[in-house]
C-alpha cells in the first residue's frame, strides 16, 4: 500500500519558524472563519454560490469604507455617476468584452423588444467602463473638460468557475471602487503622478506599510488574446513604464497580465501565508474609446480622441475586505468598526445612565450597543472581546456618580476612566480623522 506524502523544505530554521508564524495566523484570521464568528457576510446556498450576503457588520464595514473613498475621491476631482447593471449586448461588442470576456459573463437574457416579436440580448455588466464612455459621450467636451474624472461603486457580475469561488476573494456579485480618466496624452502623466499619490494615502490610511510588489502588465507573444495594433500597445506601455521610472518605483514585467485592450499597473498585495493578490491596478487604454467614438474638441477646434485610464485602487469591496479581515485579524480600526462602541452596566441602577449614554452616541452616527444582557460581568467583557469591538465602555456606580466613562480598548491591558464628554469628543476626532488604534496583525509578519 502506498501513502502520499507532501512536505516542505527550507533553507534555513528562520525561514521555517517564520512559515509557521504565518500558517498559525492563517488559520486563525481566514476570512471565511472570522466572517462567519463575526457574522459578516453569508453564502446562501440557495440564492447561490459566489452570491456573498453582507450581514449588518459587514455592510457597516462596507458603508464606512466607500465613505471614506468617495471622499477621497471628490479630494481629487472626481465626480460621481450611477449607471444600470444590464445592458443590450450590442455595448460589450462594441466594446470588445463579449468577444475577448464572454467566458466570465453571466449568459445573456433573451428580451422580446416589440410587438414583432424581435428579441435582444441583455447581459449583466462584468465592469463598469462601457457604460462610463457613454456617460461621457452624452454630451460634447472641449479641452477644457479635460482630464474629467468619473466614478462608481459600481455592481459587477462575473460568472466564476464553481472550483474557483473561495469566500470573497472570488465571487460571482461584486462592487467595484472603480473610475476613468479621460485626458489628452499630455496629461497622462500628471494624472499618473495623482494616482499614485492617492493609492499612497488610502495605503497609509489602512496602515498597509509597503507589503506590496508592483508590476507592469503586458502582452506576451499571443497576441491574438489583445485587441490593438503593435504601435498602440508600444504607446501604451511606454507611457506606463515612463510614469514608474519618474517615480522611482521598482517593478517587474508580467507578460500576458494586460487587460485586452492595454497594459496596466498592478500592485500586487502579500497575504498571511505570502500569496499574492492584487489590490490595486491603474490601466491605459487607447484602443476602447476610438471604438465608442469619443472626442473633445483641442485648442484649434479639431476632433480628438481621449485616452482613458482605469483606476481600482481599493479592487472591490468582496476582495479588499477578505484582504483586510485577515491583516487586521478580525480587529478593524475604530472608525470602520461594525460596532464601534459597546457599554457594559454593571448593576441595574445605573441603566438609565448607559441608556441615555447610548443615545447620545446614536445621535453623532456612532455605532454602539449597550448590554444589558442577564448574563455575568466577565461573560459580557469576554463576548465584547471576542467580538473585537474596539471600545468597551464599563458603567458602575462610580461612573454613574462622576459623568464619567471606563474605557477598554481592545487588544489594551490597561482601562483609562474619563469624563464622557471627553471620550465622546476623542472618539469623534478620532473617527473624523480615520486614525488606526493599533498596529494591524499581518503587520507583524
Amino acid at each position: 500500500m502506498l501513502t502520499r506524502i507532501y512536505a516542505l523544505c527550507f533553507e534555513t530554521k528562520a525561514e521555517l519558524e517564520d512559515y509557521l508564524k504565518r500558517r498559525e495566523l492563517a488559520e486563525a484570521f481566514d476570512h471565511k472563519k472570522l466572517g462567519r464568528e463575526l457574522d459578516l457576510y453569508h453564502i446562501d446556498e440557495t440564492i447561490g454560490k459566489g452570491l456573498p450576503l453582507w450581514l449588518p457588520n459587514g455592510a457597516a464595514i462596507r458603508h464606512a469604507i466607500e465613505t471614506f473613498a468617495k471622499e477621497k475621491e471628490f479630494q481629487y476631482g472626481y465626480s460621481q455617476v450611477s449607471t444600470p447593471v444590464i445592458t443590450r449586448g450590442e455595448l460589450y461588442e462594441r466594446s470588445g468584452h463579449l468577444k475577448s470576456y464572454k467566458d466570465s459573463m453571466f449568459p445573456p437574457m433573451v428580451v422580446v423588444s416589440d410587438d414583432e416579436g424581435s428579441k435582444e440580448d441583455y447581459y449583466l455588466r462584468p465592469m463598469n467602463c462601457p457604460h462610463h464612455h457613454k456617460v461621457f459621450a452624452s454630451r460634447p467636451h472641449s479641452y477644457r473638460d479635460l482630464p474629467l474624472r468619473l466614478s462608481e461603486y459600481g455592481n459587477t457580475f462575473r460568472y466564476e468557475q464553481s472550483g474557483e469561488l473561495s469566500g470573497l476573494i472570488r465571487v460571482r456579485a461584486m462592487c467595484m471602487n472603480d473610475a476613468h480618466i479621460y485626458c489628452t496624452e499630455d496629461q497622462l502623466e500628471e494624472e499618473f503622478q495623482s494616482l499614485l499619490k492617492m493609492y499612497y494615502e488610502f495605503y497609509d490610511t489602512f496602515r498597509l506599510g509597503k507589503n506590496y510588489s508592483i508590476r507592469l502588465s503586458i502582452r506576451d507573444k499571443e497576441k491574438d488574446k489583445f485587441e490593438g495594433d503593435d504601435a498602440m500597445w508600444s504607446k501604451a506601455e511606454k507611457a506606463l513604464k515612463k510614469a514608474l521610472d519618474d517615480s522611482g518605483l521598482d517593478y517587474y514585467l508580467g507578460a500576458g497580465e494586460a487587460a485586452f485592450y492595454g497594459p496596466k499597473i498592478d500592485f500586487q498585495f502579500k497575504n498571511l501565508m505570502g500569496r499574492e493578490e492584487t489590490v490595486s491596478t491603474i490601466q491605459v487604454d487607447f484602443l476602447v474609446p476610438k471604438k465608442f467614438g469619443l472626442e473633445y474638441k483641442d485648442e484649434k477646434g479639431q476632433e480628438k480622441t481621449p485616452v482613458c485610464i482605469h483606476r481600482a485602487p481599493l479592487s472591490t469591496h468582496e476582495r479588499f475586505l477578505s484582504f483586510l479581515i485577515e491583516y487586521y485579524g478580525g480587529a478593524f480600526p475604530t472608525w470602520c468598526a461594525p460596532v464601534q462602541v459597546a457599554i457594559v452596566p454593571v448593576m441595574e441602577q445605573v441603566h438609565d445612565y448607559a441608556r441615555s449614554l447610548r443615545e447620545e452616541l446614536h445621535h453623532h452616527m456612532i455605532r454602539v450597543i449597550w448590554d444589558d444582557s442577564p448574563h455575568s460581568f466577565s461573560k459580557k467583557i469576554r463576548t465584547h472581546t471576542v467580538r473585537k469591538v474596539p471600545n468597551t465602555l464599563i458603567i458602575g456606580e462610580k461612573e454613574l456618580n462622576d459623568q464619567t466613562v471606563t474605557v477598554r480598548r481592545y487588544g489594551e491591558k490597561e482601562q483609562r476612566t474619563l469624563p464622557k464628554g471627553e471620550f465622546i469628543q476623542g472618539l469623534l476626532e478620532e473617527i473624523s480623522a480615520r486614525r488606526m488604534d493599533r498596529e494591524p496583525m499581518g503587520s507583524i509578519v
